[in-house]
């Protein structure tokens, strides 16, 4: 099972070997552990210091599948942090989004072939006693 978000970032991200135009659409893989390894491994983060959110520019690196035309081995850290900070955050809702695709419903939150409610049952027997 393969998990994408898609979406577009508000004010785009620009790629210098390409001309400086502005890129919006995006698809997003879920992080996964391997991602979290990659990103303290990155040189980015071993020679600049480590804060979350340094890490996580590199985790989105890893994750973004495609990012308008920019080709996918060019979506660094580097380049996301050009990033305006909104642009950042519709990143990190992508990736809670993503993840609350895989947590389960809650029960009685399904609306699949769910039972009625005992109200539901409850009016049913009052109208069938009231003919």
């Amino acid at each position: 099972m393969k998990l994408t978000e898609k979406d577009s970032l508000d004010y785009g991200i620009e790629y210098p070997a390409d001309s400086g135009r502005l890129h919006y659409d995006f698809e997003m893989r879920l992080a996964t552990v391997e991602d979290n390894i990659a990103a303290y491994e990155h040189p980015t983060i071993l020679g600049g210091g480590v804060s979350n959110m340094r890490v996580n520019v590199a985790i989105y690196a890893n994750c973004l599948l495609s990012l308008g035309s920019i080709p996918a081995d060019e979506i660094t850290p580097e380049l996301l942090g050009s990033l305006v900070a909104t642009d950042y955050d519709k990143l990190s809702e992508a990736q809670d989004r993503l993840k609350k695709k895989l947590k389960p419903s809650k029960p009685g939150s399904s609306t699949s072939g769910s039972p009625p409610s005992c109200s539901a049952s409850t009016d049913s027997a009052k109208n069938a006693s009231a003919s």
